[in-house]
């Protein structure tokens, strides 16, 4: 009994000098809450949009917000990093950052002036010609949002399913028309206490960037398209549609109301038919399959307490001239 005990002291004293020999965190920086968000967004191939894939790491706090991001493009014979970039804006400094990890380096400039910070733009004289070629304006409008009973587990989180199909009406100078019809397959969770207050910090940022740079505030939805959706809509409709008509169309996304929770993942389909402005001649080609399939997910979102070094440059990188 005397020999174990005795053992047992010294492994303990052991232990004990391990510890005291261990190194210390060398990140001596305050750590805070930070909410931090991991999605990936997927497209698959068509005439019109080339397949891709993006991830996006966030981490945010109430005045600053780090990025980091990498966008994909794919072919049948091979896969290219088309971009890729450490982004970190300082509302509280009006400054973003943009690291360099292959060099080292880091770039510096205005919030304002900064590629990537959008501010409000006048419209111009092209934009505002609304008489220009054919033209398609938007008709009725049906949203109908559906829960299926479905449930299962996606990274995580409990989710349950929404059946969404979006049908908007166009119609030309001509008064042909054309249908436009978004589905839309939605995965929901239940909105945690952690999933709150990750999301209030994320909104008092935004709110705060808005200000900054004059932008109009964004809209609280339950659920909205993702933005590279809005923008590949967007792109297609352009040749045909006003930008007012266009920005109406996206408004639709206001009437996903009956959604409970948030959204973790959701499949989007665009289809586009009819005979305004031709579409049915320039769809030849692609028949009944969707303009695009775009996949959004969310891997992971939730509060840590995470270092203030996060949001600076590395001290050992050195600002490019």
């Amino acid at each position: 009994m005397v020999r174990s005990a005795a053992s047992g002291v010294a492994l303990a004293l052991a232990l004990a000098g391990c510890k005291a020999l261990a190194p210390m965190d060398p990140d001596q920086s305050r750590i805070q809450p930070t909410a931090v968000l991991a999605t990936r967004i997927s497209g698959e191939g068509t005439r019109d949009f080339p397949a891709f894939e993006s991830t996006s790491l966030s981490y945010t706090r109430a005045n600053v917000q780090r990025n980091e991001s990498s966008l994909k493009g794919s072919s049948t014979f091979t896969t290219l990093t088309l971009d890729s970039e450490v982004r970190i804006e300082r509302l509280d400094r009006k400054l973003v950052w943009t690291l360099d990890a292959k060099n080292r380096q880091y770039g510096e400039c205005p919030l304002k002036g900064c590629s990537g910070a959008i501010t409000k733009k006048p419209p111009s004289k092209k934009d505002a010609d609304d008489d220009k070629g054919c033209r398609l304006r938007i008709g009725n409008t049906t949203v109908t949002v559906e829960p299926t009973g479905q449930k299962r587990t996606i990274n995580g989180f409990d989710t349950e399913q929404y059946d969404i199909k979006w049908l908007v009406t166009f119609r030309d100078n001509a008064s042909r028309k054309s249908i436009s019809a978004i589905s839309i397959d939605l995965w929901t969770t239940p909105v945690t206490q952690t999933l709150k207050d990750a999301i209030t910090l994320e909104k008092t940022y935004a709110r705060a960037r808005e200000k900054i740079l004059d932008l109009d505030a964004v809209p609280d939805r339950p659920v909205d398209l993702p933005p590279e959706a809005a923008r590949m809509i967007n792109s297609y409709l352009f040749p045909n549609v006003t930008p007012a008509d266009r920005a109406g169309f996206l408004v639709g996304a206001r009437k996903l109301d009956k959604v409970a929770g948030m959204p973790i993942l959701m499949t989007v389909k665009w289809n586009f038919s009819g005979e305004a402005c031709s579409v049915d001649q320039t769809m030849k080609d692609i028949g009944d399959k969707p303009l695009f399939t775009l996949t959004s997910e969310v891997k992971s979102h939730k509060m840590e307490a995470l270092h203030d070094s996060l949001f600076a440059p590395p001290k050992d990188y050195k600002r490019k001239k």
